[in-house]
């Protein structure tokens, strides 16, 4: 999603008594004001400016955006994000995977409902997906549905279709989202002596004006009704060369295991760039199983422009790949 920010704040902000008596702009991302629900839909610049100093305590360098997260802030604030609210709909996305040909890097849907009592669970398989289109942190991984407590999975999932998701995380492009349900077939990981996981690996591949930069390798992701994913262990690999790129990571103690070369890396990597296409940066990820590539998602404003876990380092290598468009 690795942290989210807003916990991160959550601790900055009570470290000391003395900073709790600063936590107005805090409060703000836990519990949303209107107030601070019309300066996000209003004034995205103004609500990037309050999110960026509680978390840096320090001014927004909107004359020189340097790094990959104030480059992303930059973009979400001061470019027509409508693009963005599209296709990070977890649903509609699939028609404009579908409009490039790649229709057979697409799951099977199963369906889509409004509300999580319509559900058809009878007729879903015995191992599915289940998420909100909408949001993060709502996927639900079912793998066998016999065991499944449905009255935990709908009330987890009605606890996410209940916020408008965007407001607390001043993401914007969000907000316009339709809060939906889905459910989907479920990927499962080719297990190996040399490799395993809890869950199939999520390359999350940055592109930049349609080329691959880096795959953000994650696996060993919580199952089931968990909040968050802090303890998903996140890799980094150069996307050409599949070279761990680990000394760019902060996650000190992080256990990693060599995630192996995909045998199909050029063709991950062709369809990668293909989605990215006509975006300036935009994170595509993809998962890989037994030589077949499947689709995930799209993100543009990955943690909400406060990537922690990459070193400041990288974080100006990558920022300064990004060229900005003139305002």
């Amino acid at each position: 999603m690795e942290l989210s920010y807003k916990f991160k704040l959550r601790a900055k902000s009570f470290l000391h008594p003395i900073r709790s008596l600063k936590a107005l702009y805090f409060l703000h991302f836990i519990y949303p004001t209107e107030k601070w629900k019309k300066i996000v839909e209003t004034d995205r610049k103004k609500a990037m400016d309050m999110k960026w100093n509680r978390f840096y305590r320090k001014k927004f360098p909107w004359k020189n955006p340097r790094t990959l997260n104030e480059k992303l802030t930059w973009l979400a604030a001061m470019t027509d994000t409508s693009k963005w609210t599209e296709y990070s709909d977890k649903y509609e996305v699939r028609k404009y995977i579908e409009s490039l040909g790649l229709k057979d890097i697409l799951t099977e849907c199963y369906g889509v409902w409004d509300r999580a009592e319509d559900i058809d669970f009878d007729n879903l398989p015995d191992k599915f997906v289940v998420k909100c289109t909408h949001d993060c942190e709502s996927t639900i991984i079912v793998r066998d549905k016999s065991k499944m407590d449905k009255h935990k999975v709908i009330d987890f999932l009605n606890k996410h279709l209940s916020v408008r998701y965007g407001y607390d995380s001043c993401e914007p492009h969000y907000i316009p989202i339709k809060p939906r349900v889905m459910a989907e077939s479920l990927i499962e990981m080719d297990n190996t002596a040399e490799f395993s996981s809890e869950t199939t690996v999520d390359h999350k591949i940055r592109c930049i004006d349609g080329k691959a930069q880096y795959d953000m390798a994650c696996y060993d992701r919580p199952l089931g009704l968990v909040e968050g994913d802090a303890h998903t262990v996140y890799d980094l690999y150069d996307i050409h060369t599949w070279k761990p790129m680990r000394q760019y990571l902060h996650y000190p103690g992080t256990v990693y295991k060599n995630v192996p070369r995909p045998d199909n890396l050029e063709k991950m990597i062709e369809i990668a760039e293909k989605i990215s296409q006509g975006f300036l940066q935009v994170r595509v990820d993809l998962y890989n199983v037994k030589g077949k590539i499947y689709f995930g998602e799209m993100t543009f404003f990955a943690c909400s422009g406060m990537y922690h876990w990459f070193t400041p380092e990288f974080q100006l290598m990558i920022g300064d790949r990004i060229h900005l468009p003139e305002v």
